[in-house]
């Protein structure tokens, strides 16, 4: 029996079929009035009706999912999509695979910070989640996506420490691939194998980076040469990989940071796409060759390497065998003798050179990247006294505008001479606000101009104990970097990568102990260079050199801070602690009280 509001109902039992609900239609029920509950009245019943046999025998209608599963068009696209993404297995080397899975990681991110980027939020878990998946993403896509994630990992100035953090790691990730794949690579671009070609070659690589690996090789007539060879998968996934650096650079600029960092990925592209090109590194070693060999002052103290033309083609470069120690084997070059001070002399002049005078420059001179040998080819075991740096890796250069490095040479002058109109007008001339943050930032110094106003007090007076200091330096940093890029139209974008370089310099003369005045010799290149470009007159040459001299007094005064700092590391016997530690953080105070950057040391190692 089945009770109804208390009343008795006869249970009526029927056989279904299957999963078929049976309907059972009951009229004219005479319930009692809802409002008197446990009262019973009597009810009247209309005939139950029997479902027919007919409605029983039919079978369950598909869900919707099922009808598009097995419909002909479901089939169509699922055959479809099976193709594309065979194809682009077998062919493509999974680059469309590759991207959709940022696009959704990268999706998954943006959606994150939009909901949970708020004051009632643990904002640290949001960023430690945020670098989780991006990292998890870069690392499975490997190729490009590491040297993208490299590049990420250098603004260590702007971003949280825990994906910083996180991203360094990246700078350790060599994927080798194996001999076979190599050799067709080699084959494709020459026609025969570098067995044939090579009197020996070493099938197990030397080294290996993001783009590339070595491997040493002896060519017919005894010469050992270093053979560079492209990940075969890069000439598949270069363009569908820095479509996807572009798309994380708009979604961090439109929807996790918020601030203007766009612009620059379209540039930094070019430059990463250039670096693919293997006759563009030769060209580039080419050219940094010939402007040495017209300067006595560096033409045998720095040596690039020879580069085999015939043996050069897009995917594969062929260069001379350098054997000596890298700078970042810092207590090898101490046990053979070498003089950091020589070593870093050299490597500050080089730079500078190229920067101020040549307008040709090296964007990637990382410790890995420079070698140290005997000038004479003596011994290599040993040192002679006269070390020769050997710069290679040429693939990732900028050609400065002529009008852009003599303002860049100003630029410089200026901030010694303590000119603050003349930086004022040319941070502006480039779009760029807060002058005296901005000359900072290019001198990896605190700028000693600025004695007043809101440089000083801008970070200091933004926070507060509020218990939310990871939100509110992130809401600081992006208002002050809104207010520093003001005008991304202006800004030189050679700007990029020279930042990047002073960055890179600064490190390296920090891990050899601050052994020369970095800042000074950089200085002293941009006066002397404004008096040496072939287009200017007579007359205007002569008030540059006039100035020059000047300005070579007024630097003497800037040594005595380097000497003081030299002395004082003498007498503690503290070679951990030189001047341009001291400099970094000063320089990590001007990022605390600007932007409310909380950087740690070692922010200028690239």
């Amino acid at each position: 029996m089945v009770y109804v509001n208390g009343c008795k109902i006869p249970s009526i039992s029927l056989k279904c079929h299957r999963d078929t609900a049976i309907t059972l239609q009951l009229h004219n029920l005479a319930a009692a009035d809802s409002r008197y509950l446990g009262q019973r009245s009597k009810s009247t019943f209309s005939t139950v009706t029997a479902v027919p046999p007919n409605i029983l025998n039919q079978k369950p209608k598909p869900n919707i999912f099922q009808r598009i599963l097995f419909s002909r068009t479901g089939i169509t696209i699922f055959g479809i999509g099976a193709l594309v993404f065979g194809y682009d297995y077998m062919y493509m080397e999974s680059s469309l695979y590759r991207n959709l899975k940022c696009i959704v990681v990268l999706s998954i991110v943006a959606i994150d910070y939009k909901l949970n980027f708020t004051p009632d939020h643990d904002i640290e878990a949001l960023h430690s989640r945020v670098a989780d998946r991006v990292f998890n993403l870069i690392s499975s896509n490997g190729g490009l996506y590491i040297k993208i994630g490299q590049a990420i990992a250098m603004q260590s100035a702007v971003l949280p420490p825990v994906i910083r953090d996180k991203f360094v790691s990246l700078f350790d990730m060599a994927p080798q691939d194996n001999w076979p794949a190599i050799e067709a690579m080699f084959i494709n671009d020459f026609g025969k194998s570098p067995d044939q070609i090579f009197d020996y070659i070493d099938h197990e690589a030397i080294a290996s980076a993001s783009i590339a690996q070595v491997h040493k090789a002896q060519l017919k007539n005894g010469e050992w040469v270093a053979v560079k060879i492209q990940h075969p998968k890069i000439k598949k996934q270069v363009n569908w990989d820095l479509n996807a650096y572009k798309l994380i650079m708009y979604i961090y600029d439109r929807y996790i940071f918020d601030m203007p960092i766009y612009f620059t990925a379209e540039y930094i592209c070019s430059r990463l796409l250039l670096e693919t090109d293997f006759h563009n590194e030769a060209k580039n070693a080419e050219n940094l060759r010939e402007y040495l060999s017209q300067d006595s002052s560096l033409n045998e103290q720095v040596h690039i390497p020879k580069i085999y033309k015939d043996l050069t083609s897009t995917h594969v470069l062929t260069s001379e065998w350098i054997d000596g120690v890298s700078l970042s084997q810092r207590e090898e070059l101490r046990r053979r003798g070498y003089s950091s001070k020589q070593i870093m002399d050299t490597i500050v002049n080089l730079f500078a050179a190229q920067i101020f005078a040549w307008g040709v420059v090296h964007c990637d001179p990382h410790p890995g990247n420079i070698i140290i040998r005997n000038r004479n080819g003596s011994d290599p075991s040993t040192s002679n006294g006269k070390p020769q740096v050997v710069l290679i890796d040429h693939g990732l250069y900028i050609y400065e505008r002529r009008d852009f490095r003599e303002q860049y040479c100003r630029f410089w002058k200026s901030m010694f001479l303590l000119d603050n109109k003349e930086i004022k007008d040319l941070a502006e001339s480039w779009g760029i606000g807060s002058p005296e943050l901005f000359a900072s930032s290019v001198m990896l110094k605190p700028y000693s101009g600025a004695k007043k106003g809101p440089f000083r007090q801008i970070g200091k007076a933004s926070l507060n104990d509020s218990g939310n200091e990871d939100f509110e330096q992130h809401e600081q940093l992006r208002n002050s970097f809104r207010n520093f890029i003001q005008d991304t139209n202006k800004i030189p974008l050679e700007l990029i990568f020279l930042g990047r370089n002073m960055r890179i310099i600064q490190g390296c003369n920090q891990l050899m102990g601050s052994p020369v005045n970095r800042v000074k010799i950089l200085a002293n290149w941009a006066s002397k260079s404004l008096a040496t470009f072939p287009d200017i007159g007579v007359r205007q040459r002569t008030r540059a050199w006039t100035n020059h001299l000047i300005f070579r007094l007024v630097m003497l005064m800037f040594d005595l801070g380097f000497y003081i700092s030299k002395f004082r590391q003498f007498l503690l016997q503290n070679d951990k602690e030189g001047f341009e530690d001291i400099l970094e953080r000063q320089l990590r105070g001007v990022a605390r009280n600007n932007f409310g950057l909380d950087v740690k040391p070692g922010l200028t190692e690239g």
